[in-house]
């Protein structure tokens, strides 16, 4: 009897895991369906950092970059943006990781994360060259 309670928690487990992906993307979709609803910025934003904690950098990216046209007056606007630069950085795609922490910044000179930005920018200037 432990046996089984023991294979069906473990059996449950990895189907939990398998869905995270899609639930995160289901959470991110409805609120791009509704994005008037004050929820909906903040709906995405939870997305996106599971998205990272799990490692998918991509499709946090393009739900980040989804995010700014949708919220554009978003007060999680600087998340997004940031979050974007983090993301291109990570998956490699190192133009658009300049583009994004040079907006980050330009937009959010004084935000807390304007230092982390600006080193990030830097390093990836001086390779690119």
């Amino acid at each position: 009897m432990f046996k089984k309670l023991l294979i069906l928690v473990v059996v449950l487990a990895f189907v939990g895991m398998a869905c995270f992906p899609l639930w995160t993307t289901k959470m991110a979709d409805k609120a791009f369906e509704n994005p008037t609803q004050k929820i909906s910025p903040e709906a995405v934003k939870r997305s996106i950092q599971a998205k990272m904690y799990i490692y998918l950098f991509d499709d946090a990216r393009k739900t980040a970059e989804k995010a700014v046209i949708y919220f554009p007056e978003s007060e999680e606007m600087p998340f997004f943006i940031y979050n974007a630069a983090i993301c291109s950085d990570r998956t490699g795609n190192k133009d658009a990781a300049i583009y994004w922490y040079g907006r980050f910044l330009k937009n959010y000179p004084k935000h807390e994360w304007a230092n982390q930005a600006e080193k990030a920018l830097d390093l990836l200037k001086n390779m690119k060259d």
